[in-house]
């Protein structure tokens, strides 16, 4: 098994955001439905006598977020390459906890890591222990709890595979 060091430095999160393709299309999709469906609804609240002030505050949060994920979406970069069998933004990775238990992560993006519960923020501590490692190595994850190994069992790059290697439909 391979050991690996922890990096010295994490990346910098206010660099523009590399989205994975999928991240940016659920971004997109979000964005939508906020233009579509949520705002519509709420737009005609604001107006009515003895409005409820939480409708102008959900109205304005949406508002923000929208925004926001505008200016996101338009200057998001894709997801730099990284060599096949690495962990990279955006690679799903199965991993093997200390007690025998595997689960399965996929560092993203911060702005990407609430999408669904395989994704994980790339400034966590687990996807930071595994970024940039590979199959077989046990790595250290430096976590709020504590300091425990975990080992690198597959990696699933579906950006440039075409097969999922952890046994799930790519």
């Amino acid at each position: 098994m391979n050991a690996r060091h922890l990096p010295t430095a994490r990346p910098a999160s206010d660099a523009r955001a590399a989205l994975t393709d999928d991240g940016r299309r659920m971004l997109e999709e979000r964005l939508e439905l906020m233009r579509t469906v949520s705002l519509p609804l709420l737009r005609p609240l604001l107006a009515t006598p003895g409005r409820d002030e939480r409708d102008v505050a959900e109205f304005e949060r949406l508002t923000a977020e929208a925004l926001r994920l505008d200016a996101l979406l338009a200057s998001a970069t894709p997801v730099p390459p990284v060599e096949l069998g690495t962990v990279g933004l955006g690679s799903r990775v199965l991993v093997e906890l200390p007690d025998g238990n595997r689960v399965r992560l996929r560092p993203v993006h911060p702005v990407e890591a609430f999408l669904d519960d395989e994704r994980v923020s790339s400034e966590s501590p687990a996807a930071w222990a595994v970024l940039g490692s590979r199959p077989g190595d046990e790595v250290t994850v430096d976590g709020p709890a504590g300091r425990w190994l975990c080992r690198v069992v597959a990696v699933d790059d579906d950006r440039a595979a075409t097969t999922d290697v952890l046994g799930a439909p790519a």
